[in-house]
């Protein structure tokens, strides 16, 4: 049914089954199709509202639904493709993108069909076109049931930094469709089965798009899943990595090295002005590699067919229609490559529209999800400077590049580390507290049963998390720093609920034998990662080179 293989399947079958419920959660950074069956059916949704189609805003959200949308003409069976748009997109293309499309524009006519008919209209109502939508899905996926097929859902809209969908039309509050929502909208309309289903959002913290490769968990499993899932953790643990790579303890080290070093600290009492640029710049590029979910292309925003840069094949083989013999003779327009012309933020790229307001608008809106969920942090006291550094960032016109960046460090830790929490759980099938993902959970009163064991796991757990890297050269301020506890305490009730019966010490053997290992595996496979990317270890080098090692 177009499983994927992922290689080589695991011996342990039970690690197989954690491997496969854990990848849920997970997703790739891809500038190219996911590897799909030829008779794959295709879904694709336009729901970004017409104030914010503008091109300073979400416009570039509307422009990669246009994007796909031609790549996809005439690919395989035109019934198998389902277009949907809350927008009106033949007023989009005349007003914005300047086509004319009572002229036959062929461009105009790829996306729109010769009578206009190939994109069917949503409602603008949040309430209206979230039913709306999880209908067409549920429906494409019972066809792709009887054709035994993948389904490829692919959506243009606002989504929250674990692809949940953000509908939001501004006369009404923002509602969320949430990815566990769609699949277990799909889980039960192919009666409790097996169905391959992909997942492509815009992705929240890098150019490109992500890809959760299966959402239903029906991939066959190999450490590439694991790889996988340690990129999903993001800079979880960038302020472990940064201390790591910038001590004596450094892998990138020789043994014969280390003996050279008297202390931990490795830079002189009086460093020279090169030797701090230099720390510095390898401090700031681990962090931002990590917070890149390890895309080598996380600055780019185009499609790019170029074989050795495929990520999909970081989590399985192509088996299917080949990037340079099918998908690249699809799309004529150019590749990889940025124009350093335009006003934006270096360190995005191209990446949220390219432009230094469309990134603005791109991180506000980022801001003000978090401020709207995590129901409780905003109101006790305990996340330290967050709340009035999101808040004040969202009423500033013009920001500086570093109050971007700190803003952005602080949205992506904390998102960062509610996947690894939600990772974590699903890989070791704990129940979710509340029946919701860490984001949307409101913290309430334990019975005193339950908060004994909740104690007895947060004691630990809490320090399995780290804390948010702060920016090179500045000292961490107790009272003037990010703090993050939703996650831990998110992750310690789902341990308490699932050892409600048990002893103190089977949930200490617990996070002994089960939790802190998957912790470590997953800070161990991002080590490996990290340490492969040359721009990482280059500076790295050239640092410790100047400390004459």
């Amino acid at each position: 049914m177009g499983t994927p293989d992922t290689g080589s399947p695991s011996g342990d079958p039970a690690e197989s089954r954690k491997l496969k419920a854990a990848v849920v959660e997970s997703s790739l950074i891809i500038h190219n199709p996911p590897d799909i069956p030829p008779k794959a059916e295709i879904l694709g949704v336009c729901a970004v509202s017409m104030e914010n189609a503008d091109q300073n805003k979400y416009g570039w959200i509307v422009a990669d639904f246009l994007r796909w949308k031609t790549l996809f003409h005439r690919v395989g069976n035109k019934a198998a493709q389902t277009w949907l748009s809350s927008l009106d997109i033949a007023a989009f293309l005349e007003g914005v993108a300047g086509l004319d499309i009572n002229n036959s524009d062929e461009a105009a006519q790829k996306i729109l069909g010769g009578k206009n008919d190939h994109i069917v209209g949503l409602p603008t109502d949040a309430v209206d076109l979230k039913a709306s939508v999880l209908k067409h899905i549920i429906d494409r996926a019972r066809v792709a049931k009887e054709n035994d097929t993948t389904l490829f859902i692919m959506v243009f809209a606002p989504v929250t930094p674990e692809q949940d969908i953000c509908i939001d039309f501004g006369n009404q509050d923002k509602i969320y469709l949430p990815a566990d929502q769609i699949s277990q909208a799909i889980w039960e309309a192919v009666d409790h089965t097996d169905q391959p289903v992909i997942l492509m959002t815009p992705s929240p913290f890098t150019g490109g798009w992500a890809c959760n490769p299966s959402i239903m968990g029906t991939c066959t499993v190999s450490d590439r899943v694991l790889n996988i899932m340690s990129k999903s953790c993001g800079a979880a643990f960038a302020n472990r990595f940064i201390d790591l790579c910038t001590t004596r303890r450094t892998p990138l080290l020789t043994d014969d090295q280390r003996i050279m070093v008297e202390y931990d600290d490795m830079m002189p009492l009086r460093p020279t002005d090169l030797q701090v640029e230099l720390l510095h710049k390898f401090q700031r590029k681990i962090h931002e590699v990590l917070e890149q979910r390890l895309s080598g292309l996380a600055v780019h925003h185009t499609l790019d067919f170029e074989e050795s840069r495929d990520a999909w094949t970081t989590y399985a083989p192509r088996t299917g229609r080949p990037l340079a013999g099918f998908w690249a003779k699809r799309w004529d327009k150019p590749s990889v490559a940025v124009n350093q012309n335009i006003d934006r933020f270096e360190f995005f790229g191209e990446a949220f529209g390219g432009t230094r307001a469309s990134q603005i608008f791109h991180l506000k809106y980022l801001a003000a999800i978090e401020l709207e969920t995590c129901p409780g942090d905003w109101t006790k006291g305990v996340t330290g400077i967050t709340h009035s550094l999101l808040s004040g960032f969202l009423v500033t016109r013009f920001p500086e590049e570093a109050l971007v960046k700190r803003v952005f460090d602080s949205i992506e830790f904390r998102a960062s580390s509610m996947i690894l929490a939600q990772v974590v759980a699903k890989f070791l099938d704990l129940p979710e507290p509340d029946g919701v993902r860490c984001r949307y959970w409101s913290e309430k009163p334990l019975d005193r049963a339950l908060e004994h064991k909740f104690a007895v796991a947060f004691g630990d757990i809490h320090n399995l998390f780290d804390q948010v890297a702060v920016p090179p050269g500045e000292k961490r301020h107790e009272y003037k720093t990010v703090r993050f506890w939703r996650a831990s305490r998110w992750l310690a009730t789902a341990i308490a609920m699932r050892f409600a019966d048990a002893s103190d010490k089977e949930i200490q053997d617990f996070m002994s034998n089960e939790v802190r290992p998957l912790f470590g595996k997953i800070f161990d496979t991002q080590l490996t990662l990290l340490l492969s990317d040359q721009s990482v270890t280059s500076l790295g080098n050239a640092w410790l080179a100047w400390l004459g090692l």
